[in-house]
């Protein structure tokens, strides 16, 4: 029998998300990379162009906030390092660590040969489960949850609390 935590789409991605996310660490430290891989996203970034703020890596999807946490572990780690920015002082520019730049170039190979992968997964599971998700990313920023519930199931409409402006 299902059950309906088995059926809720949310935990369905999440499972997925943390599946990729455990082999994804199993595969970068059984190959001699320890950089952790669910910090990859600021290591490319800055691979592609090292130098930038946390706003300008903020480009990469991932909030301020949630990059800033990252550098903190990047840097306390030693695959990154700070210095004030020549643009705005008040600022941080932040560089790749010059010490682990073969075992980061390593990681960005092994994440290049990851999408290699992906695309043989997605050919066997019959999606293209990448271009999938940005087109539900899209669908769901021109059409929220919200309204998609409200449209589906009109009672909804009455339960909705109005946010207010005034204060």
């Amino acid at each position: 029998m299902t059950t309906i935590t088995e059926n809720i789409f949310g935990m369905r991605i999440r499972r997925v998300a943390d599946v990729i996310k455990e082999q994804g660490r199993e595969a970068f430290w059984r190959t001699g990379i320890n950089l952790d891989a669910k910090l990859t996203s600021v290591v490319i970034s800055l691979y592609e162009k090292d130098g930038q703020t946390s706003s300008e890596l903020a480009t990469t999807g991932l909030s301020r906030q949630l990059i800033e946490a990252r550098l903190k572990q990047l840097e306390k780690d030693g695959y990154v390092t700070s210095r004030r920015s020549v643009d705005d002082a008040r600022k941080r520019a932040y560089s790749l660590a010059p010490d682990r730049r073969a075992e980061i170039s390593r990681a960005v190979e092994t994440m290049i040969d990851f999408e290699k992968v992906y695309e043989e997964l997605w050919r066997e599971i019959g999606v293209d489960l990448g271009e999938a998700v940005l087109k539900l990313e899209r669908a769901l920023h021109a059409k929220p949850l919200l309204s998609r519930l409200c449209a589906e199931f009109p009672q909804y409409n009455n339960l909705i609390k109005v946010e207010s402006n005034e204060k």
